[in-house]
């Protein structure tokens, strides 16, 4: 369609040829180490579960059960991370681990711009509230600021109370420190209307706005938290396939979608990825990269995002290149 011609044609447009033609003859080849040589983004990762459940295993010293491969529900994920993950990991030092593993993992890829969910919960975890999580996440940026523009990002969970969510997360707005927020967990727990306030602070602030919709809820849910939240980008956002008037606003407005392909396939979102919906929003000229979600459900790092849609024909090589820099892009 004509859309997705002229996004793909503007994003040709001044290619690093280097990086660019490494990244066509990798794709091309089949070269997993070749595509982790090449810059790209990560702007849709959960520190808890941003790392491999086997880096996870080798630091507790023992195996877990791993995830299916596929799932029915959200819900089945929540339940599985609860039951066989969380117990493990949910403290002080398996959050700090697995945040500090993921950006070791997303470093090894060749990400070279990750903006990472760190979720407003891990801040009781800490003595001083909030000075010892936010002097964690401080550490953790100037430790990794000479390998990858690392970008802590405020994140709250529907499926806990917003009133409570909302002040953590105000706890953290004036830190400086990050610089996006998002919303995730079961999409219709909470309603848009419940956050105004914080994403309008954050707004103020320079921030920029998040929030997950339209993996699972329909356009509607998408139109409203765009009317509501005023968002920049949005987690997933999928269901907008659905919608020539909602995919036509994202294109005017420029909203970038960060899909992460695995994870819609491995929910059941959708039946496989040759299925992807990714390729009619990419066709109507909607914005769009490519993320890994929770690798240590999903398994996947952003490079093999990459070549998973390849392999399955979904996208051309030179199309997924300019994905790749869209990704990098401001």
């Amino acid at each position: 369609m004509e859309g997705g011609f002229f996004f793909r044609q503007n994003l040709v447009k001044n290619l690093p040829s280097t990086d660019s033609s490494i990244f066509l003859t990798a794709l091309e080849a089949g070269s997993l180490p070749g595509l982790k040589s090449v810059p790209k983004s990560d702007l849709h990762i959960h520190s808890i579960l941003g790392t491999r459940i086997e880096r996870i295993e080798k630091w507790l010293g023992k195996s877990l059960p791993h995830p299916p491969a596929k799932m029915s529900s959200l819900n089945e994920m929540i339940s599985y991370s609860h039951e066989m993950l969380y117990p493990h990991i949910m403290s002080r030092e398996g959050f700090e681990f697995t945040a500090a593993t993921a950006v070791d993992e997303a470093v090894a890829d060749g990400v070279t711009k990750i903006e990472m969910s760190l979720d407003m919960r891990f801040i009781g975890m800490y003595d001083a509230v909030p000075e010892g999580f936010l002097s964690f996440v401080s550490k953790l940026v100037e430790s990794n600021k000479d390998r990858i523009d690392f970008r802590p990002e405020i994140g709250m969970s529907k499926d806990r109370s917003a009133e409570d969510q909302a002040r953590l997360a105000t706890m953290c707005l004036r830190s400086g420190l990050f610089r996006s927020i998002d919303l995730y967990g079961n999409e219709t727990a909470q309603p848009p209307e419940s956050y105004q306030k914080l994403y309008a602070d954050a707004k103020k602030l320079g921030m920029k706005l998040k929030a997950h919709v339209g993996e699972f809820a329909g356009p509607e849910l998408i139109s409203e938290t765009l009317d509501l939240l005023h968002l920049d980008e949005i987690q997933h956002g999928i269901t907008a396939a659905h919608s020539e008037t909602l995919m036509q606003r994202l294109k005017r407005d420029g909203i970038r979608l960060n899909v992460c392909p695995t994870s819609n396939v491995a929910l059941g979102v959708v039946s496989d990825m040759t299925q992807h919906p990714i390729r009619i929003l990419v066709d109507n000229g909607v914005r769009v990269t490519i993320n890994s979600d929770d690798p240590a459900i999903f398994g996947k790092s952003v490079s093999e995002e990459y070549l998973a849609l390849f392999d399955c024909g979904l996208f051309s090589a030179e199309e997924l290149d300019a994905i790749r820099v869209e990704g990098l892009k401001e």
